[in-house]
């Protein structure tokens, strides 16, 4: 997993996730780990929009999230709340608990900014006890492949005003590689005063992954995933990989 959100991408990330409106996905991981009792994982789990619920829930879950500026965040905002979560810094590839878990969580599309996603299922499928639960959500870039947003052009992409009344934005650049399924993305972020007068900016990259669904399917096959199921757009099951025609990919599975 690449080491990015950090400055202004990491601060306006939940905002421009909530402007969107309630998760679609929280309904689906709080089903799934309540067949997974014990701690779970949540790899990705950034400043806790997703980590945050879940432990208010009551659901027994960690966080391990290589960016610091994420981390700082989430601690933050658990302290306002009155939690104290076990978070952990690093990536899926190289974390090496004392412990097995008895479920992971990879949502939010976390699995595709991985450099070797092969690598990073099997290292964890590691970190889950035998029969040990297994979340993960992908999405394919459809207006990019599509045309519908410019390649090679700046476009605005996001933009939210805070409760402080100042405004984030962010315009995005993006190339694509089709034969070897990968989306590069460069960003600009600004934050802006209620004027919309410039009060800091960040620049950022990052390349995003996509997969077939058998594709995926023969990954997790060969990291020792098994019984699975399939969700498509976080609305109707199927029995992944077949049938498997959705944007967004849910996958849910077993440690073999």
């Amino acid at each position: 997993m690449a080491s990015s959100y950090q400055s202004l991408e990491a601060e306006l990330h939940d905002p421009f996730w909530e402007a969107e409106g309630p998760s679609a996905e929280l309904p689906l991981i709080q089903t799934f780990l309540a067949h997974f009792p014990g701690t779970s994982l949540e790899i990705g789990c950034g400043s806790g929009r997703l980590l945050i619920p879940l432990l208010l829930e009551g659901f027994e879950v960690e966080g391990l999230e290589p960016s610091a500026d994420m981390l700082t965040l989430c601690r933050k905002k658990t302290a306002v709340v009155g939690l104290e979560p076990v978070l952990h810094a690093g990536t899926a590839e190289e974390f090496t608990p004392d412990k097995r878990y008895a479920a992971a969580l990879i949502p939010a599309f976390t699995l595709q900014l991985c450099p070797d996603p092969a690598l990073a299922l099997k290292r964890i499928a590691d970190l889950l006890k035998p029969e040990g639960g297994l979340y993960l959500t992908v999405f394919t870039p459809d207006a990019e492949l599509e045309g519908d947003l410019p390649e090679n052009e700046w476009y605005p992409d996001h933009e939210v005003r805070l409760p402080d009344g100042r405004i984030g934005a962010v315009e995005t650049k993006h190339r694509l590689d089709e034969p070897n399924r990968l989306l590069h993305r460069d960003h600009r972020y600004t934050l802006m005063n209620a004027d919309r007068e410039p009060i800091s900016s960040h620049e950022c990259s990052q390349t995003l992954r996509w997969f077939e669904p058998a594709e995926l399917h023969a990954l997790l096959v060969e990291a020792g995933f098994e019984h699975f199921e399939g969700i498509a757009d976080f609305e109707e099951t199927f029995a992944f990989p077949q049938d498997a025609d959705a944007q967004i990919l849910t996958v849910i599975a077993r440690r073999s």
